[in-house]
C-alpha cells in the first residue's frame, strides 16, 4: 500500500475570495458536533459555502469552525499499548513546537488545546507557537487574546516568512524542554500520545514519530490509519508511505508496543532530544519555505549515528491535504527542486547522480546550491555513506545498485514491462507501458539477482491467478521471476507472455504466466541503461 505525502501543487491563497471572508474568523462551535471524533455533516446549502471556502485552507473550514476547540477524542491504542506503565518522575520534559502560516483559527487552536489537555502536566514544559508571517486578521488580536489565557503557551512571530526549517529553527532556540516535540498546525493528539515519545527520545539516540492517524480533510473525523507503514521515498524523492519489510512486521507482531525503525519520517511530526538535535546541526537552514527536508533529516539521523522510529503507543490525527494553500516565493517547483538538490547533493552520494540524470529540471540548480558547510557537518560527524544507509536500514529499497541489473524488458511484439502513473500497489493488472526512451522512469525496472523486477514506487510484478499483477514488494515467491535467454520464467515454469489484441502493438495489453511455446509473444529484449 502506499499512500502519497508531500508532493504539494501550490495552492490559490483564497481564490476570488473577498476580504472580508479570507480575514474572518468564523468558530462557531456546535454542541456535540465533531464530539469523539465523529464526522459532522453539513446541509446543501452548507455544501456550497464549503466548497466556496476550500481553497482558504484545503480542508473543510466550515466544519472546522463548528467543532469545538476542545472536543473529546477516543483513546486509539492497541490494549498492548495501554498496558505500558511510565514512571513520569523520570521521563524527560517536553517542548511542543508548533508552526502555522495562515493557518485557520480553530484548527490551529484545536490543536493546541488537545497538546495541553492530553499531556501530563509536569511533562508539558512549554508549548511555542510560531507564527510564520502570517497576514490573516484572524491571527493577530484573536489569537493573541486566546493563547494569554492559556498557561505554558508562548507565540513568537517571525517578521518575514522562513518557512517550516526556518520557523522551526525559531522556536527549537527559545525551548526550555529536555525533549522537542514537533507538530503541525492541523492535528489533534490522542489519550496517551505523549509519554511514549519521550520514554523513547530519552535515549539520545533516536528522532520518534507517533503513528500518524487520519483526520477527514472533508468532515475532521478521527479515523485509524493501517496498524503498521513505514517512510520512505520514490526515484524522484517524493515521501511515500510504505508497507513495512517481512522482518519488522514479524518483530512488530511479537512485541506490537515497541517502536520499530522507519528509513524515512514524513517529517511534520516527530520528537527528539534538543541536544541530539543541535549535535547533528538541526535543520540545514539553506532550505526554504517547505519541502525534503524531511528526508535530508531522515538520511543524517541514519547516517550519523542515530535512528528514525515509530512508536504506535502514540497516536497523533493529522489533516493530510491534497494540495497547498499557500503561495511559495517563485512558485512550489522552484521551492521544492531546490531543498531536494541539496539534500541529494548531500547525503546521497552516487545516488545523486541518479537523481538527477532522470530528474533533469533539478539538475539544472544542482550547482547553484551552496552547501559547503553541509558537507563538513557530514565529515565532522563522521557520518556513513548512502550505500550503508541502503544496505542497512532499507534493504528492501528498489532503487538500482551496480549488483542489480537496471534498464528496459521490451516485448518482441512491442512495449515494456513497466507501470503507469497511479498504479496501486494493491494488486493492479499488470499491462505493457510505452517504451520511452528519453528520462521516463515508467518502462525503467530494476531486476535483482533474487529475481524480482521492480519499479519505482515499490512495486513488484507478482504471477496472479492468470494476469501478472502490480504488488507492493513483499517476500512471495510470487515475485521470483528466472530469466531464460529471451524468457522470464516463474518458479513453476511458466513464461510472462504478452497478451496482444488484433492491431495493437502491445501497448497497454496484459501480461500473463503461460506454458512456454515457441512465441514472440514471450520473447523479451534487455536493455540496460546506465543509472549514472
Amino acid at each position: 500500500m502506499r499512500v502519497i505525502v508531500g508532493h504539494y501543487v501550490g495552492g490559490t491563497n483564497g481564490g476570488n475570495l473577498s476580504e472580508d471572508v479570507i480575514h474572518k474568523n468564523n468558530y462557531a462551535p456546535v454542541p456535540g458536533a465533531g464530539e469523539g471524533g465523529r464526522p459532522v455533516q453539513l446541509s446543501q446549502r452548507e455544501l456550497i459555502t464549503a466548497r466556496e471556502l476550500y481553497s482558504l485552507h484545503s480542508y473543510n473550514i466550515l466544519v472546522s469552525d463548528k467543532i469545538s476547540i476542545n472536543r473529546s477524542l477516543p483513546d486509539m491504542r492497541s490494549d498492548r499499548c495501554k498496558e505500558v506503565v511510565f514512571d513520569l518522575d523520570n521521563l524527560p520534559t517536553a517542548t511542543v513546537i508548533i508552526v502555522f502560516h495562515n493557518e485557520a483559527w480553530s484548527t490551529l487552536m484545536r490543536t493546541v488545546m488537545s497538546v495541553l489537555m492530553r499531556s501530563p502536566t509536569q511533562l508539558l514544559q512549554q508549548i511555542i507557537l510560531v507564527d510564520d508571517a502570517s497576514d490573516r486578521r484572524y491571527l493577530f488580536q484573536e489569537l493573541d487574546e486566546a493563547i494569554e489565557k492559556l498557561d505554558r503557551v508562548q507565540l513568537l512571530r517571525n517578521p518575514e516568512r522562513t518557512g517550516l526549517v526556518g520557523a522551526r529553527l525559531l522556536g527549537a532556540k527559545k525551548a526550555t524542554g529536555d525533549v522537542l516535540v514537533f507538530l503541525d498546525a492541523h492535528c489533534e493528539v490522542t489519550p496517551g500520545w505523549l509519554e511514549p515519545l519521550l520514554d523513547r527520545a530519552g535515549s539520545d539516540d533516536v528522532f520518534i514519530c507517533p503513528h500518524i492517524d487520519l483526520l477527514s480533510e472533508d468532515t475532521l473525523a478521527y479515523t485509524k490509519s493501517i496498524d503498521a507503514h513505514w517512510g520512505a521515498f520514490s526515484w524522484r524523492l517524493h515521501f511515500r508511505w510504505l508497507i513495512p519489510g517481512g522482518d519488522v512486521l514479524r518483530k512488530k507482531s511479537e512485541n506490537p508496543s515497541k517502536p520499530y525503525p522507519t528509513p524515512a519520517m514524513a517529517g511534520g511530526l516527530f520528537a527528539v532530544r534538543k541536544s541530539l538535535f543541535w549535535r547533528l546541526g538541526g535543520y540545514d537552514e539553506g532550505m526554504t519555505i517547505w519541502g525534503a527536508e524531511n528526508l535530508e533529516l531522515s538520511w543524517r539521523a541514519w547516517q550519523c549515528g542515530a535512528r528514525v522510529e515509530i512508536t504506535s503507543c502514540s497516536r497523533v490525527g493529522h489533516i493530510f491535504r491534497r494540495h497547498s494553500p499557500y503561495k511559495y516565493p517563485g512558485g512550489v517547483t522552484k521551492v521544492l527542486h531546490a531543498n531536494l538538490a541539496r539534500a541529494a547533493t548531500v547525503w546521497m552520494d552516487e545516488w545523486a547522480d541518479f537523481f538527477f540524470k532522470f530528474n533533469p529540471d533539478v539538475a539544472t540548480i544542482r550547482d547553484q546550491q551552496t552547501v559547503a558547510d553541509r558537507v563538513e557537518l557530514r565529515k565532522n560527524l563522521k557520518c556513513k555513506s548512502f550505500a550503508w544507509y541502503l544496505s542497512n536500514v532499507w534493504p528492501q529499497h528498489f532503487f538500482p545498485t551496480d549488483q542489480r541489473w537496471f534498464g528496459r524488458i521490451k516485448s518482441e511484439k512491442g512495449g515494456c514491462i513497466g507501470v503507469n502513473p497511479g498504479t496501486l500497489g494493491l494488486g493492479s493488472p499488470a499491462v505493457a507501458v510505452e517504451c520511452i526512451t528519453q528520462m521516463g522512469l515508467e518502462s525503467l525496472v530494476v531486476f535483482t539477482p533474487e529475481g524480482k523486477i521492480m519499479t519505482d514506487e515499490g512495486l513488484c510484478l507478482q504471477q496472479g491467478n492468470g494476469r501478472a499483477l502490480w504488488k507492493s514488494c513483499s517476500d512471495s515467491s510470487k515475485q521470483i521471476w528466472i530469466q531464460k535467454g529471451p524468457r522470464l520464467k516463474t518458479q513453476e515454469g511458466l513464461c510472462l507472455t504478452l497478451v496482444v489484441n488484433k492491431d495493437s502493438h502491445g501497448v497497454g495489453d496484459p501480461l500473463t504466466s503461460k506454458k512456454c511455446l515457441t512465441d514472440d509473444k514471450q520473447i523479451w529484449h534487455f536493455n540496460r541503461v546506465p543509472w549514472r
